[in-house]
């Protein structure tokens, strides 16, 4: 049976709210700008000449709807990845197949505490480290485990997956 680690939801869903509100904001300042009372103000109190405020406020949207494209795309990117353990190697969504015999030694010691393990692997002759974060993938615990089981390594001390159960179970 295969493991799964998909995107952070976490992280995807926080990026899809600040290109939410890098929208809203454009918005809102692109209508001060333009149409609203301010501009109006702003005009009456400087003889028919705009000011720079005025200028922030037309042409904010601009740099704000940039932001909000990067942040969305980089959400949707972040819901594409994926990670599957399966019988025979540890396969990443972007084409990287890391086989079981290949991998030589798993850090798993800041797993428990801050998230992330490491994974040293032989890659064409030379030595490469992998390192997943729990930001970037949900589910990294069960996906641990079932490294450890495959490769043969000791078992993680305090169990893996305890502190990443709440994440899949949520999925």
């Amino acid at each position: 049976m295969a493991v799964v680690a998909t995107g952070c939801r976490h992280t995807r869903n926080t990026n899809y709210i600040i290109a939410v509100v890098c929208i809203l904001v454009g918005l809102y300042f692109f209508y001060d700008g333009w149409f609203g009372s301010y501009r109006e103000k702003e005009f009456e109190e400087n003889e028919g000449k705009p000011t720079i405020s005025l200028y922030i406020n037309q042409y904010a949207i601009i740099p704000l709807a940039v932001i909000a494209v990067y942040f969305a795309l980089a959400a949707k990117r972040l819901n594409a990845k994926r990670i599957e353990a399966d019988d025979t190697a540890l396969s990443f969504s972007h084409g990287l197949k890391i086989p079981y015999n290949s991998i030589q030694q798993i850090d798993k010691r800041f797993f428990e505490k801050e998230g992330h393990f490491t994974i040293e692997h032989d890659a064409d002759g030379s030595i490469k480290k992998l390192k997943l974060n729990d930001r970037t993938y949900d589910g990294l615990g069960l996906l641990l485990d079932e490294i450890v089981r495959r490769t043969g390594a000791a078992p993680p001390e305090g169990g893996a997956s305890e502190g990443d159960e709440s994440k899949t179970e949520e999925t």
